[in-house]
């Protein structure tokens, strides 16, 4: 394999502070004829032959840093513990196209880091190998790498790497480094242990609520009660009178008060009894807005999705007209929080024109613009540093909170650490948005579809939130497409029309975007017309993939490994669902269930799979897709979030429930790699998990479900355990 690297892409090759550093310019970045001194990524090389690596992508807790790590140290034949990840600088030089800036969302973090990091590497081993070549006087064929030495065939003579670094830099970079054939690979494929552990173990990694700066205070955010309201007036003085209590800050839509230490300011808040001004426009309560998202896609007088060659309205159109018989059904999904596990916070220090921030984010060059905004300055004068994160899920793409946390920090004068409580996210944070679908599936005389009309109502995510790059396209909020157009499914026509009902209340990413419930939707509806038919389910879906080779072994072999076809026990249940992203990529649930009594079951067993093409570590993509899984099952069992008079009524996992060890069943992965390209795997376990158990109730019952979570169908997981 080889990958293109041109002389303009390499930057730099020069020894800078007793290192070797090979400066790689991203492609994007060479055909926008940008300033020729920028570049994408860095690959540093030692005198003792250590390699460090600069990369875009944050660590969610996906461990991704680990297989950066693992694609340096198998092109040079690097022991895993001699390579260092760290995070680019937050400036422009380093930003990217895709994704966009710097900023780390869509999975993408391998398929980038290969792309990139992968031909630096081995542009590195090249050089290092024509050094020595040159030193022996020896032909290029005869020296090899082995574990961070060249090695002269003839005799064994090695030279370590820090002895060449010296010569490599003076020498040209290749133009088409050749990348290790797959068949040759030691460390990538490989389940590597995670490198970061040790440290999330001993409590030594450095989080962003771990961030601690001299002088540095923290404050306490009340935020108003409902959306939209607004500060009108606060005393003060009740705060002001607890030790420790340094300021209380207004601001627009919230009051702070700033302390020697959290549980000062959290403390003095509580004596505060702010008064709002209401909101200027009424915001709906979830009951109110679920009727008018039933209404808008009964209506069916949504905008249509603007690409001709993904869209058949007359098509469409004719085929349910003509249909021997159309499932109609109707689905609606609540406003769902991210629920991270550490708390979203940010710490600032403002000093003059300009301003440091320590944060855990999704999106570090959003995050630089808007602080910049906020305070009157330009983006070069923020400094980002980049943090661990302890739970994104999207919610840390968004900005509200770093912004926050600089208008405090600017009023004190000093370093200040805001911290969210988890009331304070879940009750004004960004949300998974509420929607309603309506489904048409046309069936000819065998049964099987002809043509689908999706008719979805929502509010738009882009349209809240503070991510730049993702623009709505042509008006329409892709997220609703999601799933659709894109699917693996032979179905001849297709036509998808939005409806945006504003509701108020702010939206954002959630993790898997729009497939977390369009997913549902089709699978769902899918069930019903095999049942129609009198067909299998998985038979169904079978005929439905006989145009496409890779999703159809990928479905059988997932069903086989699982013991679809396997004698099920009396009482017993299973249901499918399968999410096709972009048509390179499969994930897919099976889950068994037990009926104990009417309306209440327990979960037996759930088997996820996943064809992400290449995998770079097992290891790191069953741990997400374990992850992802019971994120999706806690929004299917559990997730919502209701607003009545403006309010969120859930402030914590006890009112906002998510899975724990309680509810989770033996959970297997299948690991069915296909293709010659990676693709990522952090937003493909939510996605099939709800319709897979939607349609094992629904093998149990009879009944196809329309709302969710369950308990709004009639069922409750068992209380005696899964």
């Amino acid at each position: 394999m080889r990958a293109a690297l041109t002389r303009r892409q390499v930057l730099a090759s020069t020894m800078a502070g007793g290192a070797w550093l090979l400066g790689v310019r991203p492609p994007e970045a060479v055909a926008r004829e940008d300033d020729p001194r920028s570049f994408g990524l860095w690959l540093r090389l030692d005198r003792a032959g250590r390699a460090s690596v600069g990369t875009t992508v944050t660590q969610l807790g996906q461990g991704t840093h680990t297989a950066v790590a693992q694609i340096v140290a198998e092109e040079l034949d690097l022991p895993l513990a001699a390579v260092t990840v760290t995070h680019v600088p937050v400036e422009p030089a380093f930003g990217q196209s895709m994704p966009p800036g710097i900023t780390t969302f869509g999975s993408m973090g391998f398929k980038v880091a290969l792309a990139t990091v992968g031909p630096a590497a081995a542009a590195a081993r090249d050089m290092l190998l024509r050094a020595a070549a040159a030193q022996w006087q020896v032909p290029l064929d005869g020296c090899r790498i082995e574990q961070g030495t060249v090695v002269r065939v003839q005799d064994g003579e090695r030279l370590p790497f820090g002895a060449l670094v010296d010569a490599a830099a003076k020498l040209t970079p290749p133009l088409a480094p050749a990348l290790r054939p797959r068949s040759a690979w030691r460390v990538l494929g490989q389940a590597v242990r995670r490198a970061d552990i040790p440290a999330r173990v001993d409590g030594s990694a450095r989080f962003g609520i771990d961030v601690d700066l001299p002088g540095m205070l923290v404050a306490h955010v009340l935020h108003a009660p409902s959306f939209g309201a607004t500060l009108a007036a606060v005393d003060a003085r009740p705060a002001r009178a607890v030790k420790g209590v340094v300021q209380v800050v207004k601001l627009p839509a919230a009051v702070a008060v700033v302390a020697s230490g959290y549980w000062a300011a959290r403390q003095a808040a509580q004596q505060l009894r702010p008064v709002w001004r209401a909101a200027q426009v009424p915001v709906l309560d979830t009951g109110a807005l679920r009727e008018r998202l039933h209404a808008a896609v009964s209506a069916g007088a949504g905008l249509a999705w603007p690409e001709p060659t993904e869209q058949q309205a007359d098509a469409t159109t004719q085929a349910l007209q003509t249909a021997r018989h159309v499932v109609d059904a109707t689905y609606d999904v609540p406003f769902l929080a991210h629920a991270a596990m550490e708390p979203l916070n940010a710490t600032v220090w403002v000093r003059g024109a300009a301003a440091e921030v320590w944060v855990s984010t999704q999106s570090q060059t959003d995050t630089q613009r808007a602080v910049a905004q906020a305070l009157g300055l330009a983006p070069a004068q923020v400094r980002v540093h980049s943090q661990d994160v302890g739970g994104g899920f999207g919610r840390r793409l968004e900005q509200d909170f770093a912004v926050e946390a600089a208008q405090i920090a600017r009023a004190v004068g000093r370093p200040v650490k805001t911290i969210w409580s988890r009331e304070n996210d879940m009750r004004a944070g960004h949300y998974r948005p509420a929607v309603a679908s309506r489904v048409r599936l046309a069936l000819d005389h065998a049964f099987m579809p002809t043509g689908i009309r999706h008719d979805t109502a929502g509010p738009s995510l882009l349209r809240h939130s503070g991510v730049t790059s993702v623009p709505p396209h042509k008006g329409f909020d892709w997220s609703y497409i999601m799933g659709w157009v894109d699917m693996a499914y032979a179905i001849p026509a297709k036509d998808t029309r939005w409806t945006e009902v504003e509701a108020g209340i702010p939206c954002g990413y959630w993790r898997s975007v729009g497939n977390s419930q369009n997913c549902f939707f089709l699978e769902h509806t899918l069930d019903q017309a095999a049942r129609l038919a009198g067909i299998e389910p998985i038979a169904y879906r079978r005929r439905l993939l006989a145009g496409h080779p890779r999703a159809l072994a990928f479905l059988d072999a997932f069903t086989q490994a699982a013991g679809w076809s396997s004698p099920l026990a009396p009482g017993h249940f299973r249901g499918f669902g399968m999410n096709s992203n972009g048509k390179t990529m499969f994930s897919a649930h099976i889950v068994e269930i037990e009926v104990v009594r009417p309306g209440e079951f327990r979960l037996v067993r759930i088997d996820a799979a996943i064809d992400c093409g290449v995998i770079g570590n097992p290891g790191l993509v069953e741990a997400q897709l374990m992850g992802g899984t019971l994120f999706g099952l806690s929004a299917a069992l559990f997730g919502e979030i209701t607003v009545k008079g403006g309010q969120v009524e859930q402030g914590n996992y006890d009112s906002y429930r998510v899975c724990g060890l309680a509810h989770t069943p033996p959970l297997h992965v299948h690991l069915l790699p296909n293709g010659d390209a990676p693709e990522g795997v952090g937003e493909e376990g939510p996605p099939s998990i709800v319709p897979a158990l939607a349609n094992a109730l629904f093998a149990a019952s009879g009944q196809p479900l329309s709302r969710l979570p369950l308990a709004h169908a009639g069922w409750a997981l068992s209380q005696t355990g899964s």
